[in-house]
């Protein structure tokens, strides 16, 4: 009825229903299973789709694969599958409290936490949120915590129980000042501290480091190769948080790792899209801590990079006048979408020479023939990838 009626996918109505009539159903449906969430402004998606993939030689696992990451979303998605032994749920970062208290993870992976424009949630709130339920998480659930981001550090270091990974910190300016005492804290290339309170970077239990020609994960254990297919440091990190979750289930390393190898895909995202000559990997984008990763991966892997804009609201393109599109300077950058307009002006007061494209064919076909790194914001990945799914390229 929800999509008759055009109101939506349908992914969220009964979970929202059935939550009307019982406010406690998530902890029915989730049953005895044993799940991890996963929660944090950017990647939440990627690595939930990992965790799946990591878990699953320990059994059936159910996701929701949707996105449909509130309460009545991950209802529905529970409700659907009684079966599965293991779960792998996506979280919005204002509602891993109650999620939490209904499902009684195993473990909860905190990817960052950065401003989140597309709610009037500040973000202050939001990790006093996360200080107060990892206070209350179950004594047998895990902390998996981004140690490079001081602001999850500080939000999780009440948990019973945590594990350190190295996640990177792509966007530091919503970490500048200490969310404990207010001091301006120092950063280096790889760490943090705070000469106000003196807490700092505590050592990662699960760390990305460098193997041959792509990456491994060192950790307790030793060293697991991990071949992902998504460019630049963006897809090991996320398959790092994956096998720390599996680990936590008691899940062996080396068969999660052969499992996360052959994600290709997240609902559209960094799949390769043929078109001619080229393949385009979209990205979906909606922060400066998201921009700012984009453009890491196309400067150190050295792909051409095309920035797709649609019309999305009044502050559609406000978040990326805070990105470092400086980093470009030098790089090829196409631009296209309703809203091109803005990006190349965003682009030239960063010092970019971009040009103009009138569609997305044109845009990636203008480079080279290769891979193209294509930065999306949310309306323009999803008429993007709904087109590229459809065509015969």
């Amino acid at each position: 009825m929800s999509q008759a009626l055009g109101r939506g996918s349908g992914s969220m109505i009964g979970g929202r229903l059935a939550l009307r009539v019982d406010p406690e159903v998530l902890r029915a449906v989730a049953g005895d299973r044993r799940t991890v969430v996963v929660t944090g402004t950017n990647g939440k998606s990627t690595v939930t789709a990992l965790v799946a993939a990591a878990l699953s030689p320990g059994g059936a696992v159910v996701s929701n694969s949707t996105g449909a990451n509130m309460t009545d979303g991950i209802v529905t998605a529970m409700a659907a599958d009684r079966e599965s032994s293991l779960a792998a749920i996506e979280c919005d970062e204002v509602y891993l409290g109650p999620v939490a208290r209904g499902t009684r993870p195993k473990a909860v992976v905190v990817l960052n936490s950065s401003r989140e424009y597309t709610r009037g949630v500040s973000l202050k709130s939001t990790l006093e949120h996360w200080r107060h339920t990892a206070a209350t998480l179950p004594h047998d659930c895990v902390a998996i915590v981004n140690v490079d981001d001081p602001l999850v550090s500080w939000a999780f270091e009440t948990a019973p129980r945590r594990i350190g990974v190295s996640g990177g910190l792509y966007w530091r300016d919503d970490a500048l000042v200490c969310p404990a005492c207010g001091t301006v804290q120092d950063f280096t290339d790889t760490s943090w501290s705070c000469p106000g309170c003196h807490r700092s970077r505590p050592e990662p239990d699960w760390n990305v480091v460098p193997d041959g020609d792509g990456w491994a994960v060192a950790h307790a254990g030793g060293r697991t190769r991990l071949d992902v297919t998504v460019p630049g440091r963006t897809g090991p990190v996320g398959g790092a948080f994956a096998l720390a979750a599996a680990d936590a289930l008691g899940v062996d390393v080396d068969a999660a790792a052969e499992r996360i190898s052959a994600v290709a895909d997240v609902d559209g995202r960094y799949a390769p899209y043929r078109v001619g000559e080229h393949q385009a990997r979209l990205l979906m984008l909606k922060n400066p801590a998201g921009w700012a990763e984009a453009i890491d991966v196309a400067v150190s892997t050295g792909r051409p990079l095309v920035v797709a804009l649609d019309p999305f609201g009044p502050k559609d393109t406000a978040t990326m006048w805070e990105a470092p599109f400086h980093r470009l300077a030098g790089h090829e950058v196409f631009v296209t979408g309703g809203r091109r307009a803005d990006g190349l002006a965003i682009l030239g007061a960063s010092g970019v020479e971009a040009r103009e494209a009138p569609d997305i064919e044109s845009a990636v076909t203008s480079h080279a023939p290769g891979e193209v790194v294509v930065a999306c914001n949310y309306p323009a990945f999803r008429r993007i990838s709904k087109q590229f799914r459809g065509s015969t390229h």
